[in-house]
Protein backbone atom coordinates (compact mmCIF):
# COMPACT_ATOMS: atom_id res chain seq x y z
CA UNK A 1 0.00 0.00 0.00
CA UNK A 2 2.56 2.41 0.88
CA UNK A 3 4.25 1.80 -2.75
CA UNK A 4 0.67 2.88 -4.13
CA UNK A 5 1.06 6.15 -2.36
CA UNK A 6 4.18 6.60 -3.46
CA UNK A 7 3.92 5.51 -7.50
CA UNK A 8 0.51 8.18 -7.14
CA UNK A 9 2.86 11.38 -5.52
CA UNK A 10 5.38 10.74 -8.50
CA UNK A 11 2.64 10.33 -11.35
CA UNK A 12 0.80 13.27 -9.59
CA UNK A 13 4.42 15.59 -9.05
CA UNK A 14 5.14 14.80 -12.90
CA UNK A 15 2.23 16.23 -14.19
CA UNK A 16 3.65 18.22 -17.08
CA UNK A 17 0.82 21.16 -16.86
CA UNK A 18 1.61 21.15 -12.63
CA UNK A 19 -2.48 21.37 -11.87
CA UNK A 20 -2.18 18.54 -9.05
CA UNK A 21 0.90 20.01 -7.61
CA UNK A 22 -2.10 20.08 -4.77
CA UNK A 23 -2.28 16.88 -4.57
CA UNK A 24 1.51 15.54 -4.05
CA UNK A 25 1.22 16.26 0.19
CA UNK A 26 -1.98 14.26 -0.07
CA UNK A 27 -0.14 11.18 -1.62
CA UNK A 28 2.67 11.67 0.54
CA UNK A 29 0.46 11.57 3.83
CA UNK A 30 -1.00 7.97 1.61
CA UNK A 31 2.07 6.83 1.81
CA UNK A 32 2.64 6.63 5.35
CA UNK A 33 -0.80 5.46 6.13
CA UNK A 34 -1.02 2.12 4.05
CA UNK A 35 -4.55 1.75 4.17
CA UNK A 36 -5.27 5.45 3.29
CA UNK A 37 -2.55 4.96 0.39
CA UNK A 38 -4.99 3.37 -1.38
CA UNK A 39 -8.00 4.94 -0.23
CA UNK A 40 -6.34 8.46 -1.23
CA UNK A 41 -5.22 6.82 -4.67
CA UNK A 42 -8.99 6.17 -5.65
CA UNK A 43 -10.04 9.58 -4.60
CA UNK A 44 -7.71 11.49 -6.36
CA UNK A 45 -8.10 8.92 -9.71
CA UNK A 46 -12.13 9.36 -9.04
CA UNK A 47 -11.36 12.86 -9.00
CA UNK A 48 -9.27 13.19 -12.25
CA UNK A 49 -11.72 11.14 -14.07
CA UNK A 50 -14.51 13.49 -13.21
CA UNK A 51 -12.73 16.18 -13.83
CA UNK A 52 -11.49 14.60 -17.33
CA UNK A 53 -15.05 14.11 -18.23
CA UNK A 54 -16.78 17.31 -17.02
CA UNK A 55 -14.44 19.24 -19.43
CA UNK A 56 -14.95 17.10 -22.29
CA UNK A 57 -14.25 19.22 -25.59
CA UNK A 58 -17.27 19.72 -27.84
CA UNK A 59 -18.84 17.06 -29.82
CA UNK A 60 -17.56 16.64 -32.98
CA UNK A 61 -21.10 15.91 -34.16
CA UNK A 62 -21.47 20.50 -33.62
CA UNK A 63 -20.40 21.11 -36.91
CA UNK A 64 -23.14 19.37 -38.59
CA UNK A 65 -25.82 20.65 -36.67
CA UNK A 66 -24.30 24.44 -37.31
CA UNK A 67 -23.90 23.01 -40.75
CA UNK A 68 -27.37 21.84 -40.65
CA UNK A 69 -29.05 25.23 -38.81
CA UNK A 70 -27.56 27.13 -42.09
CA UNK A 71 -28.96 25.18 -44.62
CA UNK A 72 -32.48 25.28 -43.01
CA UNK A 73 -31.53 29.14 -42.84
CA UNK A 74 -30.56 28.95 -46.31
CA UNK A 75 -33.95 27.37 -47.17
CA UNK A 76 -35.76 30.39 -45.50
CA UNK A 77 -33.98 32.77 -47.71
CA UNK A 78 -31.16 34.22 -45.55
CA UNK A 79 -27.92 35.25 -46.97
CA UNK A 80 -24.70 32.40 -45.83
CA UNK A 81 -23.46 35.58 -42.91
CA UNK A 82 -26.77 35.81 -41.60
CA UNK A 83 -27.76 31.83 -41.30
CA UNK A 84 -24.05 31.22 -39.94
CA UNK A 85 -24.40 33.77 -37.28
CA UNK A 86 -27.79 32.52 -36.07
CA UNK A 87 -26.06 29.05 -36.36
CA UNK A 88 -23.11 30.97 -34.38
CA UNK A 89 -25.72 31.55 -31.51
CA UNK A 90 -28.05 28.87 -31.47
CA UNK A 91 -24.52 26.15 -30.90
CA UNK A 92 -21.84 26.97 -28.29
CA UNK A 93 -18.33 25.84 -28.35
CA UNK A 94 -15.32 25.57 -30.63
CA UNK A 95 -17.30 25.17 -33.73
CA UNK A 96 -19.48 28.32 -32.83
CA UNK A 97 -16.40 30.80 -31.52
CA UNK A 98 -14.53 29.33 -34.61
CA UNK A 99 -17.83 30.56 -37.02
CA UNK A 100 -18.22 34.13 -35.07
CA UNK A 101 -14.26 34.80 -35.54
CA UNK A 102 -14.68 33.66 -39.39
CA UNK A 103 -17.92 35.84 -39.92
CA UNK A 104 -16.34 38.87 -38.26
CA UNK A 105 -13.30 38.10 -40.38
CA UNK A 106 -15.05 38.51 -43.43
CA UNK A 107 -17.76 40.36 -42.45
CA UNK A 108 -16.84 43.39 -44.90
CA UNK A 109 -15.91 41.29 -47.77
CA UNK A 110 -19.38 41.01 -50.14
CA UNK A 111 -17.78 37.63 -51.35
CA UNK A 112 -19.37 35.50 -49.73
CA UNK A 113 -18.26 32.34 -47.17
CA UNK A 114 -15.06 33.53 -45.16
CA UNK A 115 -12.69 30.78 -42.95
CA UNK A 116 -10.43 27.69 -43.30
CA UNK A 117 -13.16 24.61 -42.32
CA UNK A 118 -14.81 22.40 -44.35
CA UNK A 119 -18.23 24.16 -44.02
CA UNK A 120 -16.99 27.42 -45.30
CA UNK A 121 -15.25 25.12 -48.26
CA UNK A 122 -18.17 24.04 -49.11
CA UNK A 123 -19.86 27.10 -48.97
CA UNK A 124 -17.73 28.95 -51.16
CA UNK A 125 -16.84 26.29 -53.99
CA UNK A 126 -20.74 26.23 -54.23
CA UNK A 127 -20.90 30.08 -54.79
CA UNK A 128 -17.98 30.23 -56.97
CA UNK A 129 -19.67 27.15 -59.31
CA UNK A 130 -23.10 28.68 -59.18
CA UNK A 131 -24.12 24.98 -57.58
CA UNK A 132 -27.49 25.30 -55.15
CA UNK A 133 -25.36 26.38 -51.82
CA UNK A 134 -28.87 24.99 -49.67
CA UNK A 135 -27.80 21.80 -51.15
CA UNK A 136 -24.07 21.99 -51.15
CA UNK A 137 -24.45 22.75 -46.98
CA UNK A 138 -27.15 20.20 -46.71
CA UNK A 139 -24.94 17.62 -48.09
CA UNK A 140 -21.92 18.64 -46.08
CA UNK A 141 -24.24 17.86 -42.74
CA UNK A 142 -25.08 15.02 -44.05
CA UNK A 143 -21.45 13.61 -44.56
CA UNK A 144 -20.08 14.92 -41.23
CA UNK A 145 -23.64 12.95 -39.54
CA UNK A 146 -22.20 9.68 -41.62
CA UNK A 147 -18.57 10.03 -40.49
CA UNK A 148 -19.33 10.87 -36.80
CA UNK A 149 -21.72 7.51 -37.35
CA UNK A 150 -18.67 5.31 -38.40
CA UNK A 151 -16.68 6.95 -35.60
CA UNK A 152 -19.35 5.86 -33.08
CA UNK A 153 -19.52 2.38 -34.90
CA UNK A 154 -15.65 1.70 -34.88
CA UNK A 155 -15.55 2.66 -31.29
CA UNK A 156 -18.04 0.36 -30.17
CA UNK A 157 -16.78 -2.55 -32.61
CA UNK A 158 -13.15 -1.42 -30.17
CA UNK A 159 -15.24 -1.46 -26.78
CA UNK A 160 -14.84 -5.51 -26.06
CA UNK A 161 -10.96 -5.22 -26.26
CA UNK A 162 -11.40 -2.22 -23.85
CA UNK A 163 -13.21 -3.98 -21.75
CA UNK A 164 -10.91 -7.00 -21.61
CA UNK A 165 -8.58 -4.75 -19.25
CA UNK A 166 -10.70 -4.45 -16.01
CA UNK A 167 -12.36 -8.61 -16.75
CA UNK A 168 -8.77 -9.91 -16.35
CA UNK A 169 -7.14 -7.53 -13.44
CA UNK A 170 -10.44 -7.23 -11.79
CA UNK A 171 -13.19 -10.03 -12.04
CA UNK A 172 -11.11 -12.75 -12.81
CA UNK A 173 -8.86 -12.74 -9.49
CA UNK A 174 -12.31 -12.73 -7.87
CA UNK A 175 -13.54 -15.29 -9.79
CA UNK A 176 -10.61 -17.16 -9.17
CA UNK A 177 -10.01 -17.04 -5.52
CA UNK A 178 -13.74 -17.78 -5.33
CA UNK A 179 -13.92 -20.59 -7.52
CA UNK A 180 -10.67 -22.63 -8.34
CA UNK A 181 -9.10 -21.92 -4.38
CA UNK A 182 -11.40 -23.73 -2.35
CA UNK A 183 -10.91 -26.67 -4.92
CA UNK A 184 -7.28 -26.25 -4.57
CA UNK A 185 -7.35 -25.93 -0.59
CA UNK A 186 -9.83 -29.75 -0.87
CA UNK A 187 -7.68 -31.38 -2.53
CA UNK A 188 -4.16 -30.20 -0.95
CA UNK A 189 -6.69 -31.31 2.60
CA UNK A 190 -7.25 -34.69 1.08
CA UNK A 191 -3.60 -34.91 0.12
CA UNK A 192 -2.56 -34.57 3.57
CA UNK A 193 -0.49 -30.83 2.51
Amino acid sequence: MTVIGVVVGLVLAAAPDGRFRRAVPIAGAAAALPPAGLLAGLVIAMRWAYRRLSRRPSHPDDEAVVAEVIALGLSAGLTFPNAASIAAAAAPGPVSSHLTRSIRMHSGASAGPGGSSGLFIVARRALSTGAPLVAAVSDYAAARRRDEQSRQVSAARRLPVKLLFPLSLLILPGFLVLTVAPAFLGGLDRLGL
